[in-house]
């Protein structure tokens, strides 16, 4: 959007004018990359083409990205039904819980739990959703969809936690 609505050029164009290929740029837009985690030439091209000093670009590229943050958590609480994340993570915890009491196997979760916790603690998405996915699996349930969508690290920590907690400190 910086590009395009800033610069009013096309990826393209700015790939040509920077030095950088146009697959570089989409493999950055596709893998959702931060703007803190480019490389320092990237600024410093959108900085030449916009006439502007590199601190400039960069806190604009910032509020750029805390628009589309809040955007991804919008769609996320609207994919939940409007209910906040941690409040929907807890009922999911808690859900989770009574299944695995129901079945009589709640001593199965510790061994994921703790591999939980550990995913929580270094907001790690993907051990998070695959421990996930192997709580869920071991009860046969379906794991909603709202849980495996990519979400930044803030609300990793947010249903994570949520989550834990209901399922282990309560239980």
């Amino acid at each position: 959007m910086y590009i395009r609505r800033d610069l009013g050029i096309t990826v393209e164009q700015f790939g040509k004018v920077a030095g950088i290929p146009q697959s570089t740029l989409a493999t950055w837009i596709k893998r959702e990359r931060r703007i803190e985690k480019l490389p320092i030439d990237f600024y410093s091209a959108l900085a030449t083409v916009r006439e502007q000093k590199i601190e400039t670009v960069y806190r604009e590229l910032l509020e750029w990205q805390q628009r589309y943050d809040r955007y991804k958590q919008e769609i996320l609480q609207t994919i939940a039904g409007e209910q906040p994340l941690f409040s929907l993570a807890a009922e999911e915890g808690r859900k989770i819980y009574k299944i695995y009491r129901t079945q009589r196997i709640e001593s199965r979760l510790l061994e994921p739990a703790k591999r939980l916790r550990k995913a929580i603690d270094q907001l790690n998405t993907s051990s998070f959703i695959q421990v996930m996915i192997e709580i869920y699996g071991t009860v046969e349930v379906p794991m909603p969809t709202w849980i495996a969508k990519s979400f930044n690290k803030t609300e990793l920590k947010e249903i994570g936690q949520a989550f834990y907690n209901e399922l282990l400190l309560k239980g």
